[in-house]
């Protein structure tokens, strides 16, 4: 490992995009069959944002490493970037396939599956998620030295709030479920999320598809204020379903 490379891997770690990029640059220029480097140099590309260059930095790089799970990840974040859903999923199956107990991993996979219109495979991974998100430690992400700056929308989106990263695959399992026809499931994924954390519950795009589902099913329209009730916020229970028979 040349003294660049780490260079490059310390401003990774220390979100400094711009320096890591210049820094693996350098170290594919004077390598370039480095299947690392690459991987790296197309993570610091991702975070800056610049989808286009990171795909072809990573798509280097998995050719180059076919095995390295981390950079098949990576690309299918630039090409979920540049709305390559399909593309996206397949990349997210060969990190899966390579590192089965990422769950980050499955979690992207459930997104790109959702949409590119595989409802039930998108279920499938959200569930999967859901596992493993119960089966790891709070901020688990593996031995890799750059997973600490992945570009994954559980750090991003969800912050440091305890749950925030399990919350965010019960909502999305939640939203698939609906699209998926099954109510009475997606209100007890939506109630698991509520419970993990209320505030990116109640601020989600559940609870208005759900009224937006009902009221078409009724042959009416949306009503306004979907976020809201009479008396303030809605809370999972305004919304719950009759519950099922006991057997037995």
């Amino acid at each position: 490992m040349s003294q660049q490379f780490r260079l490059g891997v310390q401003h990774l770690l220390h979100r400094e995009y711009d320096r890591a990029a210049a820094a693996f640059s350098s170290v594919v220029r004077e390598n370039p069959s480095d299947g690392r480097a690459w991987s790296s140099y197309g993570i610091a590309l991702t975070h800056l944002g610049k989808a286009g260059e990171a795909e072809l930095a990573l798509s280097r790089a998995v050719s180059l490493a076919p095995q390295d799970g981390e950079a098949w990840f990576h690309l299918g974040v630039a090409r979920a970037l540049r709305d390559e859903w399909p593309d996206a999923a397949s990349a997210y199956r060969r990190a899966v396939a390579l590192e089965p107990r990422d769950l980050v991993a499955w979690h992207r996979l459930g997104v790109a599956l959702a949409e590119s219109g595989d409802e039930p495979a998108a279920a499938a991974a959200f569930e999967r998620a859901l596992v493993l998100s119960r089966e790891s430690p709070p901020g688990g992400r593996g031995p890799a030295p750059t997973r600490a700056a992945r570009a994954d929308d559980h750090g991003d989106e969800g912050g440091e709030r305890e749950g925030a990263r399990e919350a965010k695959s019960w909502l999305d399992l939640a939203l698939s479920l609906l699209a998926l026809g099954d109510q009475e499931e997606a209100v007890a994924a939506y109630e698991r999320a509520y419970t993990l954390d209320p505030e990116r519950a109640a601020g989600s795009l559940f609870r208005p598809m759900l009224r937006l589902l009902s009221a078409v099913g009724e042959g009416g329209e949306a009503p306004p204020g979907t976020l809201a009730g009479p008396d303030g916020p809605l809370r999972p229970e305004a919304v719950r379903p009759p519950p099922r028979p006991e057997v037995g």
